[in-house]
């Protein structure tokens, strides 16, 4: 049997090229000259906003030449004006040194004199203040710039002299992470304005929807979306591939493809959605390849081994590479024929970010997409056109967030005395209540130049801009530091008995210290792998508020969450072959959640009730990521046939980070949206009694136990009739 594949063919274009408005400087004219650069449409309209003082987000295609379209104008404006600086800002540090090497290869042709220069964990301290004084171009990151605001002083000329503030990949920037990186740049800012330096943001970032509205959340300042792409761009093959449809895993499937590309001389790069299954699947890989041909990427190896796997596939000296999401960004890898896409990364932007790695030299380019079976992959293969028409995603931002406002409200007292009628414009005025409140716990105290911060901690090391827990673990391997993981990881995936994979090796969980935060580890020859068993109980703390669709009350509010581990699963493939008990500390937060109470359970048998319910629970949370932009592993749920707080059965989702970040509350806003999607979803699939296809979740801490597919097409289907979209 044949499996199930669907092909769409983007063509080729031509480069539309354009001359700017304002004229270069006869530096710039010679050197675009020299190298035989004429500007595409986007480079130009970029070069003019910049030049004229605009703000802007950059929002065309991969290998479209973003980084010349505002690097050029930049380095412009540093030549006139001498005292000028620049602070360009990477999501990783791999990124950061290939952009350095861009930099520094204009800054000498241009003989512009700004000497780039890197500053962030790795920067030798005594090289740091060199960098500080002598540097007009800085590179670093959103984490380095949280730290070194506190040091006004060190970098008072730098601020007073700040012209540019350069974001890129500013799409990375979104949920909590995001929500932190917003008044991050509201506390850059506020440092700057101190100096009277008011800096341009310049935002590039993969296509996202209402990008200028974006932005102006990201930064606090208004800017204009360029998207106007002159780039050329190869012929593009796109394919929905689903092995499924044979009796075929997505597992095998993806490890067959990556063997019979490399084979057939194309260079491969494949993503895929877990550091376990990148590993995995490089092992399958590796039975029948010859030594060093593939090799795994993801985070948490050391830095010379990612180094060295860049660097070899850049060579061309690796032939495929299967990574996490690591590798998405807009590091110069070199010229690929191929992308795998193994299991839909979560957002449409993503998918677009991953496939265009591929044909970077303006050779033809293969895009395969593998479906996984789970409900949301075959939903894209029943509906190919909802794939390849998917509208840009908007990514959520919460300045609000009570928790992690109140952190940044520290920092900034730390950073200058804190004035609430002068900086609402930067935290809002929901932060004055916050300000009394720490003022109360003595941990702001008022002087008449404003509140300023009066804990024994320095406030910026207590905050975790990822939202999780801050600690690092480390993994060790006898006397060898394997790798690192965060606190949140090491709950999920390194408990006593856990089996992790490092580039194709296996290794059991031997101990797992919590408050040492050290994971002690053997070599295991097993061809096993396990998953964790949880409960989960959520409490609701109070209802702030309620979105009705039709007939169907949606609520939202503040929910508390404790999730126990209770053991393990040992899995060979993807049979459980055992369970094991585990006795750990539970996590516990208090995050944002919406649920409804479903009026019509009474159609539905008591012995089925708990399985329609748990059912539902799924396939809500696999149709949400289409309408909220979020992966299924940023939102959890809980579903019981009764539920003290509401008196009756009830259905939760929740954020899965403390203090929330929107998406339980855009969830409840296009519920009706999601709830359609998800009653399509599992009334389609052609199974009996629920599959991964359309109620199992891979993510479910019961073992996908009860569920009834009866019930829950029952429930789904009841919930959806004769609903409507207006809210009150």
């Amino acid at each position: 049997m044949e499996p199930e594949m669907h092909t769409r063919v983007f063509p080729a274009r031509s480069a539309v090229y354009k001359e700017p408005a304002v004229l270069p400087s006869p530096a710039l004219r010679e050197y675009l000259q020299s190298q035989n650069i004429r500007l595409y449409t986007h480079q130009a309209d970029s070069y003019d906003a910049i030049m004229q003082g605009e703000n802007i987000i950059l929002t065309t295609p991969t290998a479209s030449g973003k980084t010349l379209a505002y690097t050029l104008p930049v380095l412009e404006n540093l030549m006139q004006n001498r005292d000028a600086t620049a602070l360009f800002i990477y999501p990783t540090k791999a990124l950061t040194r290939d952009q350095l090497a861009v930099l520094q290869k204009l800054d000498k042709e241009l003989s512009a004199k700004t000497r780039p220069a890197i500053y962030d964990g790795d920067t030798p301290r005594d090289a740091r203040s060199k960098i500080r004084s002598s540097s007009r171009i800085i590179l670093t990151n959103m984490y380095e710039l949280h730290q070194i605001l506190a040091w006004r002083m060190q970098w008072g000329d730098f601020w007073a002299n700040l012209s540019f503030v350069i974001i890129d990949e500013a799409h990375r920037y979104r949920g909590i992470f995001g929500s932190h990186i917003a008044l991050l740049l509201r506390r850059l800012r506020r440092v700057c304005r101190y100096y009277d330096a008011r800096p341009q943001f310049i935002l590039s970032s993969a296509t996202i929807g209402d990008a200028s509205s974006f932005a102006k959340t990201l930064t606090g300042a208004a800017a204009r979306e360029i998207a106007d792409d002159g780039s050329p761009r190869a012929q593009q093959t796109f394919r929905l591939y689903n092995p499924w449809s044979s009796g075929k895993s997505s597992l095998s499937a993806t490890a067959d493809l990556i063997r019979d590309q490399v084979q057939s001389g194309m260079q491969t790069l494949c993503f895929t959605k877990s550091r376990n299954m990148a590993e995995i699947t490089a092992l399958r890989c590796r039975e029948e390849m010859p030594a060093g041909r593939i090799s795994s990427y993801r985070g948490g190896y050391r830095p010379k081994e990612r180094r060295d796997i860049e660097k070899n596939l850049k060579g061309g000296d690796i032939a495929g590479v299967i990574s996490t999401n690591a590798l998405e960004l807009g590091i110069d890898v070199g010229s690929l024929d191929s992308v795998i896409i193994s299991g839909f990364p979560g957002t449409m932007m993503s998918v677009r970010q991953q496939a265009g790695r591929a044909g970077r030299s303006g050779k033809d380019a293969l895009i395969t997409f593998v479906a996984n079976l789970n409900p949301l992959d075959q939903y894209f293969m029943r509906c190919p056109d909802a794939f390849f028409d998917a509208p840009y995603e908007h990514p959520i931002l919460d300045l609000e967030n009570p928790y992690v406002l109140r952190q940044h409200l520290l920092c900034a007292a730390a950073e200058l005395p804190y004035r609430t009628e002068r900086d609402a414009e930067y935290f809002g005025e929901f932060a004055a209540e916050i300000v009394r409140s720490l003022k109360e716990e003595h941990l702001l105290a008022s002087t008449p130049k404003g509140y300023v911060y009066c804990g024994t901690e320095p406030p910026a090391q207590q905050v975790s801009l990822s939202g999780r827990t801050s600690g690092t673990c480390t993994v060790m391997y006898g006397s060898r530091v394997l790798e690192t993981m965060d606190e949140s990881q090491m709950f999920r995936e390194a408990y006593p008995g856990a089996v992790l994979f490092h580039q194709g090796d296996r290794y059991r969980v031997e101990e797992a210290d919590r408050k040492s935060l050290i994971v002690r580890v053997r070599k295991i020859t097993d061809n096993y792998h396990t998953r964790p068993l949880s409960v989960t109980d959520v409490r609701i703390l109070s209802r702030e508020k309620t979105c009705r669709h039709g007939d169907l009350l949606v609520h939202y509010g503040s929910v508390s969450v404790c999730s126990q581990m209770i053991g393990y699963s040992v899995l060979e493939y993807d049979q459980i072959v055992s369970t094991h008990s585990l006795d750990v500390p539970p996590l516990e937060f208090t995050t944002k959640a919406c649920w409804i109470v479903p009026e019509c359970c009474d159609e539905i048998s008591p012995a089925d009730l708990a399985g329609a319910l748990h059912g539902a629970e799924h396939a809500l949370i696999a149709a949400m990521p289409v309408h909220v932009l979020c992966d299924r592993s940023d939102i959890g749920g809980v579903s019981t046939p009764f539920h003290p707080d509401v008196g009756d059965a009830a259905i939760f989702i929740y954020d899965g980070v403390p203090g929330g970040v929107g998406l339980a509350e855009k969830a409840a806003e296009v519920f009706l949206d999601i709830l359609c999607l998800a009653r399509d979803m599992v009334s389609r699939c052609s199974c009996e009694s629920g599959c991964p296809a359309c109620i199992h979740s891979p993510k479910c801490g019961n073992n996908n136990q009860p569920l009834s597919k009866t019930g829950t097409v029952t429930l789904l289907s009841c919930l959806s009739q004769g609903l409507k979209t207006e809210n009150p």
